[in-house]
């Protein structure tokens, strides 16, 4: 039996191709998250184009929801691109911060508990 990987994140883990003109994606053989299968793993492509970190807490329950739905056995996480490009900027720093709370926030969510 596999071991199933979510891979969470921005457009750099959808696959998005920046050359196309209507949003295409790379070809699958060549987006990291599919490269994942080589080794062995079920992946869960869940990336999105524009997501940044999520801060709010509908925001944060809603990733644990596609967490229990996708009953991973692991959770990649691959955000913080978007965040750089906001108004105002934030810096390095305060997108670090950002992530931390995010990853502590999902640690310690209630939810967990994906039979409900």
């Amino acid at each position: 039996m596999s071991r199933r990987v979510l891979c969470y994140g921005d457009s750099n883990t959808y696959g998005y191709d920046p050359r196309s003109y209507l949003g295409g994606r790379y070809p699958e053989s060549i987006r990291w998250p599919a490269l994942l299968r080589e080794y062995g793993w079920e992946v869960c492509n869940e990336g999105e184009n524009g997501r940044s970190i999520p801060q709010r807490v509908r925001e944060i329950d809603m990733t644990v929801q596609t967490l229990c739905r996708m009953e991973a056995d692991i959770l990649t996480v691959m955000l913080g691109s978007n965040d750089l490009l906001q108004v105002p900027h934030p810096s390095a720093e305060e997108c670090a911060g950002r992530m931390e709370r995010f990853l502590s926030a999902l640690l310690h969510a209630d939810g967990w508990n994906c039979s409900q």
